[in-house]
């Protein structure tokens, strides 16, 4: 399985924080902010193989360490726990530049990573 490379992930990131800041903004609360971003990566990761709409158009897809389905649970999980990720500097992210198994905190916290979805590494 080819992990996924940072810049990839920063994309899908970026495309997904767009979405929900959208989302958020037009609902006028901030606080929304937040749920919005847990109930969209735990429902998309989920039900739709893995992937966000960043995820999907970047190629990119979350899965177990062993290459399965993401269940809800797991999902759910691993979107919460980017608040560790994000609290020190954002060194969670960050964190799989440097990781053997390209994970991030919460992809480790959630026993998943992050593969290109056409299986070609970078």
């Amino acid at each position: 399985m080819a992990k996924a490379g940072f810049w990839r992930r920063f994309a899908a990131v970026f495309i997904d924080g767009v979405i929900i800041g959208g989302l958020g903004y037009a609902s006028g609360r901030n606080a929304a902010g937040f749920v919005l971003t847990v109930v969209y990566e735990t429902i998309l990761i989920s039900q739709w193989n893995g992937q966000t709409v960043g995820k999907k158009l970047l190629g990119i897809r979350v899965t177990t360490v062993d290459g399965g389905r993401i269940d809800w649970v797991k999902a759910l999980i691993r979107s919460v726990s980017k608040i560790l990720s994000t609290i020190p500097l954002c060194l969670g992210y960050f964190w799989m530049l440097w990781d053997p198994n390209s994970q991030t905190w919460h992809d480790k916290i959630a026993a998943t990573v992050v593969a290109r979805a056409d299986g070609v590494a970078g």
